[in-house]
């Protein structure tokens, strides 16, 4: 029997329009943008603003280092993470002074304290004793700014100028673009956009796992069946949906480009960084990432919605619903394969696999250079998925929906799956009530 097309569009609209009139749309829609730039910039911040001064006092026995680190380190951008002292060595020896460090440390009058004895120096390890040394982040940087000292030194000693030396010290930066010149957007926009790809598949997969039994445990689904299809109605369910997500990411795209337009300088500025400019997110992008979310929606759409059908609550059907989600999940076991190398054989092989295929397919096309007949044939293969997928779920969603009391067991799915279009849909709900 062929799909009635006029009641598909209806149950389109009424799933379209019952989500998007819901105040928790509205208020995940403007919170999970705001929380995403509260993270940057919460994250920006901690990283790139002094969260405290360390008073280190420094042992130098020899008087050679203490001055030039102080110096280095006053002349750079963290003056204001490090307060050093110099820690004099008394009659009574470095021993005697470690211990009333320690006790300095123990008070909170100092941070902690640094050893540039010369037996450590020429070994090449310093003792730094703290009162934390969970401070990654500072001992980097202090060890960075050291070793600058240190190799100065070491080069004045060998008869180096001071001024060749400041010529030997400069560095170069890595300008990392792809081969083609093509624009990317970079391995953060790919990230970001793969991180929402992901979550957005479970949300919006479980929206109709949820929808079906919320329908199914309140009977409103007994009145709908009168008059459409379970078919129909499954159909109607995840174009609807889809379409919500779509209108999702529409309205975080504008956002996104009022942001950068209007005030990305403001808050580069406002974050310290006066060059700073939000990365631009290139079109190409935007088509593969709107081409894989409705692949990979439609494809865990039909998987969610046939699991909800044969149960009546959340947790009846909280098993089987792990399937799908372990299903996306898995894809971060492989992600350190796909961006050391997407073009691998690996990541190729995995990404025309259909669970895989909308995670890792756009994660590659927005790394590296894919050839066009992989983009064209993982599409080819989602779509024959799709069509296969929905068959399925359409058989289990025309048996389950109707299925009230007991709970089935995985076997009596299997065997829906199995049975022929013949019958009338209400027949499961007559075969349980007689049971």
């Amino acid at each position: 029997m062929a799909i009635n097309a006029r009641k598909v569009r209806a149950i389109i609209k009424r799933e379209y329009v019952e989500h998007i009139r819901r105040k928790a749309f509205w208020i995940f829609t403007i919170l999970l943008p705001l929380m995403w730039i509260g993270f940057f910039a919460v994250s920006i911040l901690t990283q790139t603003r002094a969260s405290g001064v360390r008073r280190i006092a420094v042992i130098d026995p020899t008087g050679k280092y203490f001055a030039p680190l102080r110096a280095e380190i006053a002349q750079s951008k963290d003056a204001a993470r490090f307060d050093l002292t110099p820690a004099p060595v008394p009659p009574a020896g470095i021993d005697a002074l470690r211990a009333a460090l320690r006790d300095r440390i123990a008070a909170k009058k100092l941070d902690g304290y640094l050893l540039l004895d010369p037996g450590s120096v020429a070994a090449g390890k310093v003792a730094y004793r703290a009162s934390s040394v969970s401070d990654f982040t500072y001992q980097e940087r202090l060890e960075r700014h050291l070793n600058s000292v240190l190799l100065r030194d070491r080069l004045i000693s060998r008869g180096i100028p001071p001024g060749a030396i400041a010529e030997l010290e400069k560095t170069v930066s890595i300008d990392a673009k792809r081969a083609d010149e093509k624009e990317s957007g970079g391995f953060l926009v790919s990230m970001v956009f793969f991180v929402f790809l992901y979550a957005t598949l479970i949300q919006y997969g479980m929206y109709n796992l949820r929808g079906v039994i919320e329908e199914k445990s309140s009977r409103i689904v007994e009145i709908v069946i009168s008059s459409v299809r379970p078919t129909e109605l499954m159909l109607g369910k995840v174009i609807g949906i889809g379409l919500v997500g779509l209108t999702q990411y529409a309205i975080w795209s504008v956002l996104a480009m009022n942001l950068a337009l209007l005030s990305g300088s403001g808050i580069a500025a406002a974050l310290g960084f006066a060059n700073a400019s939000i990365p631009t997110v290139p079109m190409s992008t935007l088509a593969y990432f709107v081409l894989f979310f409705l692949l990979g929606y439609f494809f865990y759409a039909s998987i969610y919605t046939a699991i909800g059908a044969p149960f009546n609550s959340d947790q009846e059907a909280q098993q089987l619903a792990m399937i799908p989600t372990l299903m996306i999940v898995s894809v971060w076991a492989f992600w350190g394969l796909i961006v050391n190398n997407p073009n691998s054989t690996l990541a190729t092989v995995l990404s025309l696999v259909p669970p895989l295929t909308p995670m890792v397919m756009f994660f590659r096309v927005t790394l590296a250079p894919v050839p066009g007949w992989q983009v064209v044939l993982a599409t080819a293969i989602m779509l024959a998925s799709i069509v296969g997928m929905s068959w399925l779920a359409g058989k289990i969603y025309r048996v389950g929906i109707l299925m009230y009391g007991k709970k089935p067991t995985v076997p009596e799915i299997l065997r829906w799956m199995r049975r022929g279009e013949s019958g009338a849909a209400p027949e499961p709900a007559i075969e349980a009530a007689k049971g």
